[in-house]
């Protein structure tokens, strides 16, 4: 390694060091083309449910349906609520809206519930009834809406769609997996997930035994981190990439790297890093790609020569 290559790798590390010590994270810097790139790729698994979400209160109706995803819920109703323990997995079924006023005099709003085990329930919002019924939406803490599961359920149950996150979970006991991407899995049923992934969504697949299953968002605001099209593909992902070695595509398929991989390859085997940091020279160009777990890569002139797993 010449001496140049070190300093600049120093540099790199150094970079790389000083943000995880900062408490600073890094800019994602993706160029345009990237960002092109992508949007043209994945188009068509954005624009997939992509409008299927919560209803405005203003069109709840009495009988509307709320999955309960924890039980954490019991922390949201009024002291003279029926029993609150244990509603994960039950159904909360809407009544009505009623005004009323908060301690303070100020309006608030009574979201009246009856569960499916006959639970009178009572939610009340610091919100006045007629600022609530001006709302695009609102949600009910730790429930999604029933008709929201159904609708993800009927439009992806049974169908093929190659997966491309390897993180899954064992539909028996809820571990953990680091699992395979790109491969093609067949979707068994989407359910009620838990407060922070409000679906789950069960697959089989050829390739491991057994059932699992991902998480996943929906809708369009900051917390829809995990949607369909960051979890799918309609398509083989391999088709797009011929000129890939099948050894190479098997690192791939495994989340794994090696030396003398290009930026496409990684990409495809760890996904879009968290920041890339570029140092160009007069003999070569060398970028950084940094992971929330510590991985890092280094490219000089868009080839993987050094890394961190």
């Amino acid at each position: 390694m010449s001496r140049l290559t070190r300093l600049i790798l120093s540099s790199l590390t150094a970079l790389t060091l000083a943000s995880c010590f900062t408490g600073i994270e890094s800019t994602p810097k993706i160029t345009s083309g990237d960002v092109r790139r992508r949007q043209t790729q994945t188009v068509a698994e954005d624009a997939f449910l992509a409008d299927v979400g919560g209803t405005r209160p203003s069109l709840w109706t009495a009988g509307k349906r709320f999955c309960v995803t924890d039980d954490k819920i019991a922390i949201i109703f009024t002291v003279n609520s029926d029993s609150k323990d244990s509603l994960a997995g039950h159904e909360l079924l809407f009544r009505s809206f009623e005004p009323v006023s908060s301690l303070t005099g100020e309006g608030s709003t009574d979201i009246v519930l009856t569960s499916d085990r006959g639970d009178d329930l009572h939610y009340v919002v610091n919100v006045p009834y007629d600022e609530l019924m001006k709302r695009e939406r609102f949600d009910i803490p730790f429930t999604v809406e029933s008709a929201v599961v159904d609708s993800f359920n009927t439009s992806m149950s049974g169908n093929r769609y190659y997966i491309t996150t390897p993180k899954w979970y064992d539909n028996e006991t809820g571990k953990e997996l680091k699992a395979l991407r790109h491969i093609p899995v067949t979707i068994g049923s989407v359910t009620p997930g838990n407060s922070v992934y409000p679906l789950k969504v069960t697959f089989t697949t050829d390739s491991v035994h057994g059932e699992h299953y991902v998480l996943m968002t929906y809708g369009r605001d900051k917390a829809s981190t995990r949607n369909f099209n960051k979890l799918f593909a309609f398509d083989n992902p391999r088709d797009k990439y011929t000129r890939i070695s099948d050894r190479t595509w098997q690192l791939i398929i495994h989340s794994k790297v090696e030396e003398g991989m290009t930026r496409d390859e990684c990409h495809l085997a760890l996904g879009t890093p968290n920041s890339i940091k570029t140092v160009p020279t007069n003999a070569a160009v060398y970028e950084q790609w940094s992971y929330d777990d510590g991985v890092y890569l280094i490219f000089e002139d868009n080839i993987l020569t050094r890394f961190r797993v």
